[in-house]
């Protein structure tokens, strides 16, 4: 086989098939018992049953295959329940075969389908993948979706997404979050990295869905972390309220009513008499959703072996976790333009900040995780948004900018001669992480403004000045 280009490769645990690759082509080649009417009973729907005679060009169908293929009906060969014990990816090809090719799904068939979901667990994470990721870069997405959710396949395979139905949002979103979830996969490119995070981007919300409260009393920390008068706390730089009389504001968590997370925390009125309120018609919180979400695709991708049809490998996987940890970071750092405010010198330089600070990745500029995070928070923005169609311009005109930041960034750094920065670092002793750090300090400078080169003496030397201060970070910070 190899003498002719074709890659040979055996696969099925129960109906042994060698399937020959060549580029992007693919044939399956199976064992014959010698009897039509036998080896029938032994495919997965009727209308793969259907036989020609190589010698004669005769048809023969058994199972009546063509009667269903004109009906455009799936139906198991024999015994569905049967066909699908023996191997159960059967299941998922018939959700994918469906929807390609809009067929219905024969009432016996899909019944059997629904009682041995479970069995899928036992598919080997490799096929699973395979079939899981054919399906969602079809066309007709949001179907597929849904025969899934009728399935009982996310409720099997993926609970995380399964708990979102029926999860209420707040007042900005008109559908619950697993209707959302779906029309933000129905609304991106079929791209398969961009399809997984749409559809694993809001999974979090189910953990962090609270409801807007006061709690007071003194933080303190203890051996679960920092807690005030019973309730765990959740949030950033609580060691500065340690052991010191608080007003925290924030949310409930539903599921987890112990536990608040931290909105924002002031000194405590010496006359407060209350410890804890439910703030009355308070706000609907998903805080901190997305950092969340993102630790469940970390717990996820152990299920499936995703890295075998992600750009990258390995590398997609966790490209996968970025662009679902970072999907509302345009919303929140463009909140006041959103809302129409709209200061264009500080506009241009925030877009500019935002195309570098998302799409450099420590080694080269990433202008495709740009345009995936762009693709992402459009998907998002039009998943059901109260105010959508009436901002859409707003984030049109927005994400315009940063598109245009992004081809300066890419230009910018080609055009970029670090020979006269290395004889300049040398000359100062730095090596290895030092020259390294300082060498990232300079490159963020020079990429923000033009006014900046690298073949600037005096620019080099005030660089180098604020990189050796203990607060240059805090100082570089301020001067962006």
């Amino acid at each position: 086989m190899s003498d002719w280009g074709c890659k040979p490769h055996l696969i099925g645990a129960h109906q042994q098939t060698v399937s020959l690759f060549r580029g992007t082509e693919r044939v399956d080649i199976a064992a014959f018992s010698g009897d039509v009417e036998t080896d029938a009973l032994r495919r997965d729907f009727t209308l793969n049953a259907i036989y020609q005679d190589v010698r004669t060009g005769e048809i023969k169908d058994p199972l009546n295959g063509l009667q269903d293929l004109r009906e455009r009906q799936l139906k198991a060969c024999g015994c569905a329940a049967d066909r699908f014990k023996e191997d159960p990816i059967r299941i998922m090809r018939l959700i994918r075969l469906a929807v390609r090719y809009d067929f219905a799904i024969e009432p016996e068939t899909w019944l059997a389908a629904v009682e041995h979901v479970q069995h899928l667990r036992e598919v080997s994470a490799e096929r699973v993948t395979e079939e899981f990721g054919r399906i969602l870069i079809l066309d007709k997405i949001d179907k597929a979706l849904g025969l899934l959710d009728d399935l009982g396949y996310f409720q099997t395979c993926i609970p995380e997404l399964a708990r979102l139905k029926g999860l209420v949002q707040n007042r900005y979103h008109t559908k619950d979050a697993w209707e959302h979830t779906r029309h933000v996969v129905k609304n991106t490119e079929p791209r398969l990295a961009l399809r997984l995070a749409a559809l694993f981007h809001d999974m979090g919300k189910w953990e962090t869905a609270s409801r807007e409260c006061n709690v007071w009393g003194i933080i303190r920390l203890t051996d679960h972390g920092y807690e005030v008068d019973g309730f765990k706390l959740e949030g950033k730089s609580l060691e500065r309220w340690a052991n010191k009389e608080a007003e925290v504001h924030g949310g409930r968590l539903d599921n987890y009513p112990d536990t608040i997370i931290v909105k924002r925390i002031k000194p405590s009125r010496a006359t407060q008499r209350q410890h804890f309120e439910m703030v009355p018609d308070g706000k609907r919180h998903f805080l901190q959703h997305e950092r969340e979400s993102a630790r469940l695709v970390k717990e996820i991708l152990p299920r499936f072996r995703w890295s075998m049809v992600l750009p990258g490998g390995s590398l997609g996987e966790r490209e996968l976790e970025y662009l679902v940890g970072h999907h509302m970071l345009g919303t929140l750092t463009f909140m006041s333009e959103l809302k129409g405010e709209m200061d264009q010198t500080k506009f241009r330089n925030k877009t500019r900040r935002f195309a570098w600070e998302i799409g450099w990745n420590g080694r080269v500029y990433d202008k495709q995780r740009i345009e995936n995070l762009l693709d992402l928070w459009r998907a998002d923005f039009l998943g059901g948004k109260q105010d959508a169609t009436k901002n859409i311009d707003r984030l049109d005109e927005i994400q315009g900018e940063i598109k245009n930041a992004c081809a300066f960034l890419v230009k910018r750094a080609s055009l970029l001669d670090w020979a006269q920065f290395e004889e300049f670092a040398r000359g100062k002793g730095l090596a290895g992480e030092r020259f390294g750090q300082f060498k990232e300090q300079v490159r963020r400078q020079v990429m923000m403004d033009t006014k900046y080169r690298l073949t600037d003496p005096q620019f080099l030397e005030r660089e180098y000045r604020f990189y050796w201060k203990p607060s240059s970070v805090t100082l570089s910070a301020k001067r962006n």
